[in-house]
């Protein structure tokens, strides 16, 4: 037998609750942060789905205290008097069915309630991970390269000064696109070192990279732009995009844990 329409609410309601306890990152993800960013997206489905639920289920009690009530108000007339037990023990079961319509709601309300508490705080750690280590909305080389985690090392080749290494060098095929990795303005310049270079300009800093084949678009670019191409100008020996981060303008800092969150 089909079970009641308001019934079958509450066991939506309980399912959808177990579903949304199990949230996680998708195993599919192409980085961390692609990960994050998908949870925090189905955090905020099931915010909403939790919410459609239980406004559904005030509805329905809603509409099954009115007819009850409508019932109540009906109730004495003639046949009152014939057989009074019959219609006493008729309003209490319109009184009762009131009184668990109203438990019902109270109910799926806390329920609810607890559950997109819980959710919020996840999506305030979720979105406070990716404040803290998404600052790369882009990984800078798009398609097939290896990342070199050797910020500060010291760089010796022939006919090159002695110098601290300041960022990664991102190994990957001349040509290879390098992309803006966030909102910013790009703009390039040359030097003996670096050769062909690009820097974006964000909100919380700008990366450097050197040493490519050629610009791509400069000016206002979103994140994912091509801004350049992979090269070996400059005192490269391989071709590699030597990327630096510098925060809000600042010195070099070791860019890595933020290649790391971003490229996979």
């Amino acid at each position: 037998m089909t079970p009641p329409r308001s019934i079958r609410r509450s066991i939506a309601v309980a399912t959808l609750l177990a579903g949304v306890a199990g949230l996680a990152m998708p195993a599919n993800a192409r980085s961390a942060l692609d990960g994050y960013e998908a949870e925090r997206a189905s955090i905020t489905r099931s915010i909403a789905q939790l919410r459609e639920r239980r406004a559904e289920t005030a509805d329905d009690a809603r509409v099954a205290i009115e007819r009850a009530t409508k019932r109540l108000q009906h109730i004495p007339g003639p046949g009152i008097a014939a057989n009074p037990e019959r219609f006493r023990h008729l309003r209490r079961a319109l009184l009762r069915q009131v009184r668990e319509a109203e438990q019902r709601t109270t109910r799926v309300g806390r329920l609810v309630e607890r559950r997109v508490g819980e959710l919020q705080a996840r999506r305030r750690s979720v979105d406070a991970w990716i404040a803290t280590w998404g600052i790369f909305r882009e990984c800078p080389v798009r398609g097939w390269h290896s990342i070199a985690d050797n910020f500060g090392i010291t760089v010796r080749l022939p006919g090159v000064p002695v110098h601290r290494h300041m960022g990664n060098d991102i190994l990957a095929a001349a040509g290879t696109p390098i992309v803006a990795p966030f909102d910013g303005y790009a703009s390039s310049s040359t030097s003996e070192l670096g050769g062909l270079e690009v820097r974006v300009t964000g909100s919380r800093g700008y990366v450097y990279n050197a040493h490519l084949a050629a610009v791509g678009t400069l000016g206002h670019v979103r994140a994912g732009t091509i801004v350049g191409y992979v090269g070996a100008t400059g005192d490269a020996t391989t071709a590699h995009d030597h990327l630096e981060w510098h925060p809000y303008g600042g010195g070099a800092v070791d860019p890595n844990p933020y290649l790391t969150v971003s490229c996979g």
